[in-house]
């Protein structure tokens, strides 16, 4: 990658939008690029929040928490974690509409209301994504807000519901709501999308029609392509040893791996390599970053701070 599309320099354009929808297919590592991209951004003086739909709490573990709450959690210097969760965000929007929360309260905590709402087809999406773009755009609650969604076909409709709600209603306060949000959404010194994908052929496709239903269908702007997990490229591959040397083969199985490690690396950077030309001959391509494959994983804020600082150094780069 050239010095203009630099990690460092993709994390400053970055920090510019107020909100970020973090997506890809599941176990591709959305939370793991969510997390880092709010310590980039805290880093650069923004105070940022990281919501979540996810139902367990990888997100608070990466970043030192014991667990998610429905508030925000201060997790380090200007940056704080959040699980959204539909019932919350519903009754919330309530209060925002009654302009009254003790209203909203009797109201959206009442029974025979939450099974009624429980029926409206698209209703607790909606409500995460009202939530979300209203901390983000409308409160102004955080500098940036950066959303680990659903994976990429369940976030497509959600991000398509204010579309489907302006084809279906023409009064009242969803469809002036979804207006809103849609005019957000469509606004890329606002709103940015940070796709995320694997280093094979097969998830980058798929990442690659995702990129073009958001652009096309949605009109969401696409800020940055995170290619997670390459293999190091730089390990030698190495011959087996003269047994005289490794009489029991304990050196020649260190070689073997070594050698099937630097291969992997390569096949994936020769099939990245090919996906980006194959993608720049449709149009000019939104900034890839490349993070590298960790076999230990994340066990801590340290881990992500640590790769955060690899990446926003000025070294040459494999790709």
């Amino acid at each position: 990658m050239d010095a203009s599309r630099s990690p460092e320099s993709v994390f400053d354009a970055l920090a510019a939008r107020q909100l970020l929808i973090v997506s890809g297919k599941g176990g591709v590592g959305r939370t793991t690029v969510a997390a880092l991209l709010g310590l980039a951004l805290a880093r650069r003086g923004r105070r940022v929040l990281v919501a979540t739909v996810g139902l367990d709490d990888r997100l608070a573990w990466m970043l030192g928490l014991p667990a998610l709450q429905e508030t925000p959690t201060a997790a380090a210097p200007g940056l704080y974690v959040q699980r959204v969760v539909p019932q919350v965000c519903i009754r919330e929007y309530g209060a925002l509409i009654l302009h009254n929360q003790r209203i909203a309260d009797a109201v959206f905590n009442n029974g025979p209301m939450r099974r009624l709402l429980r029926t409206i087809p698209g209703l607790d999406d909606f409500a995460i994504l009202g939530k979300v773009w209203h901390e983000a755009i409308r409160a102004h609650s955080f500098d940036a807000l950066i959303f680990d969604g659903p994976a990429t076909g369940h976030l497509r409709y959600t991000l398509g519901i204010p579309q489907a709600i302006l084809r279906t209603l023409s009064v009242g306060p969803l469809p002036r709501e979804a207006r809103l949000m849609q005019d957000s959404l469509e606004d890329p010194t606002r709103v940015q999308a940070v796709l995320v994908g694997l280093p094979d052929r097969w998830p980058l496709s798929e990442l690659g029609e995702m990129a073009t239903a958001l652009r096309e269908e949605l009109h969401v702007n696409i800020g940055a392509i995170v290619v997670n997990g390459l293999w190091p490229a730089s390990l030698p591959s190495l011959a087996a040893p003269d047994s005289s040397i490794d009489p029991d083969g304990a050196l020649g199985r260190v070689f073997a791996a070594t050698t099937v490690v630097a291969q992997q690396g390569l096949r994936q950077r020769e099939g990245v390599a090919a996906w980006l030309a194959e993608a720049s001959s449709a149009g000019p391509l939104p900034p890839v970053l490349a993070l590298p494959w960790r076999f230990q994983g994340f066990s801590g804020q340290r881990d992500l701070e640590q790769l955060l600082t690899g990446l926003e150094q000025p070294v040459s780069a494999d790709m």
